[in-house]
């Protein structure tokens, strides 16, 4: 990726190069030109275009082909929620692996840990309370799932319906940008012309020119997708969609404004000139 960075980076400063610079860097010794270093950033603001959601599935059955049956049901019935939303443009599930683990019985574990805080108690030579070896009383099955969908105000409606379908602990965990890669580029593109700028006007204050470029340092683009983040909402149960709370009291997500706004996506730019 940051080899197209470069590229376009060096594309760029081929163009800036005045006509008077007869000598290419190779026909110069280092030592024989005068050089400064400049940083230059710069900035492009995008609005998102897609929104991420997580969340789990899981279910209980006294075997566990039927927790696996029940927790298949919801997993098709979150797709089809999906499908059915015929403004969604785009819709991208990722599932975990499935998990199965039996369930023991909540009074047996409860009991066995009184007796090891009873235990704990007693002085050598006493007697201690016997644990017991608790049973599976059923069978439990787990899936956890991330969605990328867009456009993001979709997002708020999503929610709802794979709630409604049975989802749960499910979390708006932010917004996405689809072309960042390109965007980047952009935004090191005006870094670069930042530190052109920079650099002819402190050659320009010594009574210099700039005449060329010796090298391109470093090149860094400063946007991370996670700082793109949205109100931290989640459910813990299915069919929770009516209990959203982000602080406050319940409000319908629907409601609820999940608006990101536009983003900044920066650049730095290090770039050492020839001046004479």
């Amino acid at each position: 990726m940051k080899s197209a960075y470069l590229l376009g980076a060096i594309v760029l400063l081929s163009a800036c190069q005045p006509p008077t610079a007869s000598k290419s860097i190779e026909e110069v010794e280092r030592k024989d030109i005068k050089t400064l270093s400049v940083t230059g950033v710069g900035e492009v603001e995008v609005m998102p275009d897609q929104f991420v959601l997580s969340g789990a599935v899981i279910k209980q059955k006294s075997t566990a082909k039927g927790a696996m049956n029940d927790l298949a049901d919801v997993v098709n019935a979150i797709q089809a929620a999906a499908k059915a939303d015929s403004t969604l443009k785009d819709s991208e599930f990722n599932f975990a692996s499935v998990n199965t683990t039996g369930v023991k019985d909540p009074a047996c574990l409860l009991f066995n840990q009184e007796a090891d805080r009873t235990n704990s108690t007693l002085r050598e030579g006493e007697r201690r309370v016997t644990k017991k070896v608790c049973k599976d009383i059923s069978q439990q099955a787990s899936i956890s799932f991330n969605f990328v969908g867009g456009p993001p105000e979709l997002a708020g409606s999503l929610l709802s319906s794979f709630s409604e379908a049975g989802a749960i602990r499910l979390t708006l965990d932010g917004y996405k940008i689809k072309n960042l890669e390109e965007i980047e580029l952009k935004a090191g593109e005006k870094a670069i012309a930042n530190a052109r700028e920079k650099a002819e006007r402190l050659a320009a204050a010594g009574g210099a020119k700039i005449v060329g470029v010796v090298d391109l340092n470093s090149y860094e683009p400063t946007y991370n997708q996670d700082t793109a983040r949205a109100p931290r909402i989640a459910t813990s149960g299915a069919g929770e969609s009516a209990q959203l709370v982000d602080g406050g009291e319940p409000v319908e997500v629907t409601d609820m404004n999940l608006d990101v706004g536009m983003q900044v996506i920066s650049a730095a730019i290090r770039l050492e000139f020839i001046y004479e």
